[in-house]
């Protein structure tokens, strides 16, 4: 403990050492006039060798009078070795819209960059008269010609060592408004009291207190912060980047800078995690534990690299491939989707996980299916196919058993539905507990899995589609309870494919059975109680019969009719819907299957499936898998169509009802 204690005393140190350091670092003026610009556009000189890199010269215009959002750019490029680098800055940016509607002057030609770019590199000239600073819109030739592109390649190979040679990585989020204000205003206080109070001493007790005072001030719940006061920072786009994980990891220091603030990135990790002193209501409600999530990732894998460069072997990491490649790609954006693989590289490379090399002449099927491989290569297993789901990426020729890495969560709506999976890690109980038996033909193109067939599908119901735009995922001025109307909009669908294995079950059994189906996958660790099992079962019951009745308009109560309403001040509100606790407890137990449907099979198994199952679809348990596999025939193999969680054989019941004359394998193309 006594060594933690030191760690976080050098890292307190650490934080505003480097604030200082960016306040007050000396300026070496090379002040210079406003230089015509009438030689043209600027064109790159191709780098002398494969080490070789560039920087960006910023200079100040002396001459310049105005507003420094006006202030004309210019600088110019200076080549040098990553092996031996001069001290420089990294810029961590997003390049939002890709329009070319501002310029900056190079080496006395004009370069054409985004107002995203403009804006970042006077806000890093601001007090200074000049930098060096490597930008990668500026410092890499962003042509589609082949030499270009060949050398993008290698670049981006190479970027890791560019973050971490940096002297500081500064991520500029942006000029800032009112909200940004509050929230960053509330992090830098949050961060600092949350780092006092674990520090030993005799200001612990104080700094705790103001740390719960700020706490429940930032965190409740009003009609101008409908999410909170963090919202404001974390709704900003530099957050949902790709690009941006591997430029904070990598970094050595990380300063953000929003609007006139300066705040260093271990102060904002802190802030945002509630669970770290810990905060006294953190498991009152989930959103508490909702900030954390949006640098959880980065400040992982930044704590690993930390760890592996003192010497610690990543084998006591439990860290796998698809755990560095996976959660980016679900939570994460790209302009370009090839970076969804390539902007990991340089940090697959120091875990000591090699992925081809970058290439951007290579189509997009070729670097997803290349990465898959890799996965499947370093793993020892294929829970890789836990995150596979049907999607567009079947039209462009990727590989069914490939994960599509394109898209994000957070833009996924009826009108553009997943790319991924996203289910429980299911049960070992259902395969016996054997170990996977696969390998891949076809030059890599098909995977051949051993497996045994349970059943076909005979009916499915409408999938939960939700809109990721109408709540905070999807960054939504507030909750309009889209998601409970396009739940009650398919519940009576899956109510009609339970009540339909048997002519004679009734409604209360068939909303028993599919209210485990759905609490069972939700919650696999245990069942749940009786008592709120019977709950959530009544309110299944008010869901389906909802479902039956007229839309209708207006404020919908939706409640177990066992609780009473009348003298209850714990309501919420969500859009039309007013909810009871027992209410918002089933929703919130049952949310995880948003974007699934539930199945019957032949033999009357009931499932739930990817929101694309249909009738006529296999279902199989692979050796060594935790969860089922629906498959789609297709000639003579079949398209993994996704995992699923079948009622009565997730613990064995099926596969220890078998025996190895029953296996067949399965080739998925």
């Amino acid at each position: 403990m006594r060594g933690s204690f030191r760690r976080t005393g050098r890292e307190f140190l650490g934080v505003f050492t480097a604030a200082l350091r960016e306040a007050v670092s000396p300026s070496h003026p090379s002040p210079i006039g406003t230089t015509e610009s009438n030689n043209g556009p600027f064109h790159y000189t191709p780098l002398a060798s494969t080490t070789s890199f560039r920087i960006l010269h910023l200079k100040r215009v002396m001459r310049f009078v105005g507003e420094d959002k006006d202030m004309p750019l210019c600088g110019s490029l200076i080549e040098a070795s990553i092996d031996a680098p001069p001290e420089y800055y990294a810029l961590s940016y997003t390049w939002g819209d890709p329009t070319l509607c501002a310029s900056i002057e190079i080496d006395g030609k004009v370069l054409g960059i985004t107002a995203n770019c403009a804006s970042a590199l006077r806000r890093m000239l601001r007090g200074k008269a000049e930098r060096y600073i490597w930008v990668d819109s500026i410092c890499i030739n962003q042509a589609d010609t082949p030499d270009a592109l060949e050398e993008r390649g290698g670049q981006v190979a190479m970027m890791d060592r560019i973050y971490r040679s940096a002297i500081q990585v500064n991520v500029h989020l942006g000029e800032g408004d009112p909200a940004a204000e509050v929230a960053v205003m509330a992090l830098k206080s949050l961060g600092t009291y949350c780092t006092g109070a674990m520090l030993p001493g005799p200001q612990q007790s104080f700094f705790r207190r103001k740390y719960e005072s700020l706490a429940d001030d930032v965190l409740t719940i009003t009609p101008e912060y409908p999410y909170g006061k963090l919202h404001g920072m974390f709704r900003l786009p530099w957050f949902r980047r790709t690009w941006v994980v591997q430029e904070v990891v990598l970094g050595r220091n990380v300063l953000f800078y929003c609007g006139k603030h300066l705040v260093h990135w271990k102060i904002v990790v802190a802030g945002a995690d509630f669970g770290v002193l810990p905060y006294s209501k953190i498991d009152l409600d989930v959103s508490h534990r909702h900030w954390k999530s949006y640098l959880d990732y980065h400040d992982a894998m930044n704590e690993f690299i930390r760890r592996k460069e003192e010497g610690e072997p990543v084998s006591n990491f439990r860290l796998t491939l698809s755990s560095v490649l996976i959660p980016p790609a679900l939570m994460l954006e790209a302009t370009r989707p090839e970076d969804k693989i390539y902007a990991f590289y340089g940090m697959c490379k120091r875990f000591g996980f090699e992925l081809p090399a970058p290439d951007y002449q290579k189509p997009l099927e070729v670097i997803y299916t290349e990465a898959a491989r890799a996965i499947i290569r370093y793993e020892p297993g294929l829970e890789l196919l836990s995150c596979v789901c049907e999607s567009s990426g079947w039209e462009r020729g990727l590989p069914s058993w490939v994960p599509d890495f394109s898209g994000c969560i957070r833009r996924w709506s009826p009108s553009n539905p997943p790319h991924m999976a996203v289910f429980g890690k299911g049960k070992p109980d259902l395969s016996g507990h054997t170990q996977w038996e696969y390998e891949l033909t076809l030059d890599g193109q098909a995977l051949n899995v051993k497996g045994r067939r349970l059943d076909v599908i005979s009916a499915s119901g409408l999938p939960w589609m939700t809109d990721a735009s109408t709540n905070l995922l999807g960054d939504a001025r507030m909750q309009t309870g889209q998601s409970i109307t396009s739940l009650i909009d398919c519940i009576g669908s899956w109510f009609d494919v339970v009540q339909g294995r048997s002519d004679h079950q009734e409604a209360e059994s068939a909303a028993r059975q599919l209210t485990q189906l759905l609490t069972q996958h939700a919650s696999q660790s245990k069942p749940l109680p009786a008592g709120q099992l019977d709950s959530f079962v009544r309110c299944v019951s008010v869901l389906v019969a909802r479902s039956r009745s007229y839309p209708g308009s207006g404020q919908v109560i939706l409640m177990d009719p066992q609780e009473n309403l009348q003298n209850d001040t714990r309501i919420l509100r969500t859009g039309e819907h007013v909810l009871s606790l027992g209410m918002h407890a089933f929703l919130s137990t049952v949310a995880v299957n948003h974007w699934k449907a539930v199945f019957r099979t032949v033999g009357g198994y009931i499932g739930l499936g990817t929101h694309t199952v249909q009738e006529g679809d296999v279902v199989a348990v692979f050796n060594g898998s935790s969860l089922a596999a629906v498959l789609r025939p297709w000639g003579d193999w079949f398209r993994y169509v996704g995992p699923a969680y079948v009622g009565g054989i997730m613990d064995g019941e099926f596969w220890n009802a078998r025996s190895p004359e029953h296996d067949e394998w399965f080739v998925l193309i």
